[in-house]
């Protein structure tokens, strides 16, 4: 067990040791949450916004393609995942409703999250890249879909899944060193 690890796991611990709200929430992910609200009132607001097409139940469908957010601290794939699975479901109910201008921000919270959160613990490079592939059908499946995005928006969106995932991994090789530093200080 390296020394990162170690810091980790009992940082874990004494997190899940601790009752009480605010431990719980961190436990979950105090940004992930804040995120998921943000998103989620953002596309609910977007989707109901008068010459969308949008109805009562598309604003709740666009809360599965936000609400995930909540999930990618401790679920990334998973995460992932109900994005994609929402982004081809809600396509194929409402195809005239635009939905890209919170959803792809929450996807790339996730895509980042996935680079970040699913090699912890020495797992194969299979996860993340796992991970990516299904955040890039999401942006596929968005593409098809939504009336706003065209071939350069799915070009545009790829390319920034890409740079989350990217930055998520640059993240989990660097915050090792910085939990080892606050630790020794």
């Amino acid at each position: 067990m390296t020394a990162s690890s170690a810091t980790t796991s009992q940082a874990s611990k004494g997190i899940s040791a601790q009752p009480g709200l605010i431990n719980q929430l961190r436990y979950i992910g105090i940004t992930g949450i804040i995120a998921a609200v943000v998103f989620s009132v953002a596309g609910w607001v977007l989707v109901m916004e008068e010459g969308n097409n949008g109805s009562v139940a598309a604003a709740v469908g666009i809360l599965f393609m936000t609400a995930p957010v909540v999930l990618a601290h401790r679920q990334p794939i998973l995460a992932a995942s109900i994005v994609a699975l929402a982004a081809i479901v809600n396509g194929l109910l409402w195809d005239d409703v635009i939905r890209c201008g919170a959803a792809v921000p929450a996807l790339l919270y996730i895509a980042f999250a996935v680079g970040s959160r699913s090699r912890i613990g020495g797992r194969s490079w299979g996860w993340p890249f796992l991970g990516l592939a299904i955040a890039l059908v999401s942006v596929a499946a968005q593409r098809l879909w939504d009336p706003v995005l065209d071939n350069s928006g799915l070009i545009f969106a790829g390319v920034l899944v890409l740079l989350a995932w990217g930055a998520g991994l640059g993240w989990a090789a660097i915050e090792p060193r910085i939990w080892h530093r606050s630790a020794a200080s």
